[in-house]
């Protein structure tokens, strides 16, 4: 009876949410409902966010990706070679065409990497992550060498963040034209690209060509709005659901089907000083305070573990001797005494609200948890728009903010850990220290000796305290009942092989 009147107390909010979409009886389409789409449109190469990746992986493609299990494969590379210290060598796919009919060359891989050298191309978050690359020139059509500026054990890795794009329509259109016309190599090409919505249909030309002829992705920012078109059968997958959805998506005859997690949530300190985060006892003192069990399995319902450092267990270089901060209110007590704050002090903290699940309701036992130890939490809910001002422009106004240590799209947590670091442009965190050991891990030339350095990197950061490590987030998503073969890789949907049920 609760599921009852709950779908119809927000039928007519779901009617306004999701009013444009076409009926599943008039066009059998797949409907994808996200957080957000790029802000960039068809341009590729303007933004390394998951969110991106939902809209864009039906129409371009990488060199490399990922399985679900982190093993790292190819995609339009077959193989790759380290020849020396500095350069690789990769061996494409044959037989790809792009959606015009234009056949991929290693020609077209350079051509997308030389734009990231360009004044235009360098500004773009792709390039930020291909920074390593030095240079890159063909070999033969199916073949490429790339040089990097130090050696660089991870660089397959990071063609994962590369998506290739059709280099004559490129430079005929510009960037920005491009964007609203793209053209790629991947299993759908775009139809249309409207306000909170794009068309795609069945690109025949690909070399995994799909099962279905048409596809939509909207943007259902709230998760209320995504659950609702579960329940009426408005969209057939809702991406980044909560455990407290679960209840509506069975009784409207779909299931949660659970990823593993990528990303770990955090509210990193602010450490400089005249902060009491500066002192390192403090921030110890913040994460003993904190029930994390109580997170995840009262608020998360055992959807998720505590996190042990910013990386989550399968990414590359997760440092497995690491534990984490255990629930000792007397030990956070016994720290603040010695920090000579025993009378406890007010922690402003800036976070994003309804981006991950329960996170309002997690922010909450956090303010109530430190309460108990003297520190008055305040809440500030900020749009995101404010907090990637924060993080690039350093214009923090509190004590700390929530933060994802996250591992799209290369899963490996340096990519991260550079942002909390002397690296950065307007750092929130600068420890000398630990600077040799993170540069020697960057330029490391194999492997072994990389995985190393960063297990002692995340230790020392760990040890330091430099944020208040909360919970694994929970990857779940919401699958409607038409759906078939729902089996996505790391951060990427299954589009191609995904098949719906026939209408009764």
């Amino acid at each position: 009876m609760k599921t009852l009147v709950y779908l119809s107390g927000f039928l007519s909010y779901l009617t306004f949410v999701l009013g444009s979409i076409t009926s599943i009886e008039a066009a059998p389409s797949l409907k994808v409902g996200v957080a957000a789409l790029p802000v960039s449109d068809g341009d590729p190469h303007r933004s390394v966010s998951v969110f991106s990746t939902y809209s864009w992986s039906p129409t371009f493609e990488t060199l490399t990706t990922f399985l679900e299990d982190g093993q790292l494969v190819g995609e339009l590379a077959t193989s790759w070679e380290q020849i020396e210290p500095r350069v690789w060598h990769f061996s494409l796919r044959e037989n790809v065409k792009f959606s015009n009919g234009r056949p991929l060359r290693a020609h077209d891989v350079v051509h997308s990497l030389e734009y990231l050298q360009t004044s235009h191309g360098q500004i773009t978050s792709t390039a930020r992550d291909l920074s390593a690359i030095a240079g890159a020139s063909v070999i033969d059509d199916y073949t490429l060498s790339v040089r990097t500026h130090k050696p660089s054990a991870i660089l397959p890795r990071l063609f994962a963040a590369l998506y290739i794009v059709e280099p004559d329509h490129w430079d005929a259109l510009g960037p920005d034209k491009f964007a609203r016309d793209p053209i790629g190599t991947g299993p759908f090409k775009i139809k249309s690209w409207e306000r909170g919505k794009v068309y795609y249909e069945a690109n025949k030309l690909s070399w995994r060509a799909p099962q279905i002829e048409t596809m939509e992705v909207l943007q259902l920012p709230e998760t209320t709005s995504r659950l609702q078109g579960i329940a009426t059968g408005a969209i057939d997958i809702a991406i980044g659901m909560g455990p407290d959805n679960i209840g509506v998506v069975e009784a409207s005859g779909g299931y949660m089907h659970q990823r593993n997690p990528i990303d770990v949530m955090s509210i990193s300190f602010v450490v400089e000083e005249g902060r009491p985060t500066n002192d390192v006892r403090v921030r110890r003192a913040l994460n003993y305070a904190v029930n994390k069990n109580a997170i995840t399995e009262i608020l998360l319902s055992g959807y998720s573990k505590p996190a042990t450092q910013g990386a989550v267990r399968s990414l590359f270089g997760y440092n497995p001797d690491l534990m984490p901060y255990p629930y000792d209110p007397a030990k956070a007590r016994t720290l603040l005494k010695e920090a000579g704050i025993e009378n406890g002090f007010k922690l402003d903290v800036e976070v994003i609200i309804g981006s991950n699940a329960s996170d309002s309701a997690i922010y909450q036992l956090v303010a109530s948890n430190l309460a108990d130890v003297g520190v008055t939490m305040r809440i500030i809910s900020i749009p995101t728009t404010q907090m990637v001002r924060i993080i690039l422009q350093g214009k923090w106004k509190g004590d700390g903010f929530s933060q994802i240590f996250g591992g799209w799209p290369t899963f490996e947590p340096l990519r991260t850990l550079r942002l909390h670091s002397c690296l950065w442009q307007t750092p929130w965190f600068c420890d000398q220290r630990i600077m040799p050991t993170m540069n020697a891990a960057m330029s490391a030339s194999n492997l072994q000796q990389r995985a190393e350095l960063t297990q002692k990197v995340l230790a020392f950061y760990h040890d330091q305290a430099t944020a208040l490590l909360l919970h694994e987030v929970p990857l779940l998503d919401a699958i409607g009942p038409r759906v078939i073969g729902y089996k996505p890789n790391k951060g990427k949907i299954n589009y191609e092989t995904i098949t719906l049920r026939e209408e009764n």
